[in-house]
């Protein structure tokens, strides 16, 4: 999802900031060339930026001048590409952005090395902001926390493609730490270095953790039905078994339901076991999904939480930051298949 549609005018200027910033950063660390080309490989490829804008964003909605938090946003992305560089590894990824990704390109061992190296490159840029907050130490220990949220995350998506028993609430456990965490750490961070009060640190932490989860189940949505746009196959989730909340209640629905088709259990029981599903299923399964309720279900979940983001902002004093917060969620949510 771009975000440079329709609304491109209120976040433009903190996304050149944030390039800006990135680049000069980056330009700080070029050898040798086998540990740091590949990092610099990464931010060629561009990216929405989400996390560092949502990072001024907070430090101006509390009060803050958003260039004091330029390189804990910076931070941020660096965390962020991190993760994904990690990720990549994990499940084997061949593509990330249309572009090979970094184990592909070069090795294993140095796409980890790389990602490595990329934490204590955001942990320098981190303690320039921290200086700026009234509480340095909130600075480092919501960015600490957020790692290891983001890595519990992880183990238990990792954990669940080993398991036949996930159920469907777990799934929110898991994508609150994977998805979700960063996008609070961001906000915590912004609104430490603006400094926040308890109260507006809260609401913001409560808006990114409800668009978080609101995002992560609408992306799971659309894989289902594939968008060139986005660059989702169709199904992909799909057949690489992934224990997306949408599978897993529909299996606890045909499951549970005594009605349910022989082929609805059929098809259940091979998800729940971890057996193959081919493309040939996923008609099948879109079709399960919507004779159980389970897509209206998930439609109604994803309203369910942007409407509380939404809500969260409105305990915010009233800012053009906070319309830009909104903004930003909206061009986040504006997402169709």
């Amino acid at each position: 999802m771009s975000l440079h549609d329709s609304h491109t005018d209120t976040l433009a200027p903190y996304r050149a900031m944030i390039e800006t910033a990135l680049v000069q950063a980056l330009d700080e660390f070029r050898e040798p060339h086998c540990l740091y080309d590949p990092v610099h490989y990464l931010f060629e490829a561009g990216g929405k930026r989400v996390r560092p804008v949502l990072t001024l964003l907070a430090c101006e909605a509390v009060g803050g001048r958003a260039e004091h938090a330029v390189p804990a946003s910076i931070a941020i992305e660096l965390l962020h590409t991190f993760t994904l560089v990690h990720d990549d590894i994990m499940d084997s990824s061949m593509k990330r952005r249309g572009r090979d990704t970094v184990h592909r390109k070069w090795n294993t061992n140095t796409a980890i090395l790389s990602g490595d190296v990329m934490m204590g490159m955001a942990m320098r840029l981190l303690l320039r902001s921290a200086e700026h907050a009234p509480r340095p130490l909130d600075v480092v220990d919501a960015f600490s926390t957020g790692l290891i949220d983001v890595c519990d995350g992880q183990a238990l998506d990792m954990e669940f493609m080993l398991r036949s028993d996930v159920k469907a609430d777990e799934y929110f456990m898991m994508i609150e730490r994977k998805t979700a965490r960063l996008l609070e750490t961001s906000v915590a961070i912004g609104a430490s270095i603006g400094g926040s009060d308890p109260d507006q640190r809260d609401a913001l932490q409560r808006f990114a953790r409800e668009i978080g989860l609101a995002f992560q189940m609408q992306d799971d949505i659309l894989d289902v039905y594939g968008s060139e746009k986005f660059g989702k196959a169709r199904g992909g989730d799909i057949i690489e078994g992934k224990r997306t909340w949408l599978m897993l209640e529909c299996c606890d629905r045909v499951e549970n339901a005594p009605h349910s088709s022989e082929r609805d259990r059929q098809i259940a029981a091979m998800f729940r076991a971890g057996r193959p599903l081919t493309a040939e299923h996923v008609d099948e399964v879109i079709v399960m999904l919507d004779r159980h309720g389970v897509m209206d279900a998930a439609t109604s979940i994803v309203e369910r939480y942007t409407h509380s983001a939404y809500e969260a902002l409105l305990s915010l004093p009233t800012s053009a930051s906070r319309d830009r917060l909104h903004d930003l969620a909206s061009s986040l949510m504006e997402r169709t298949h």
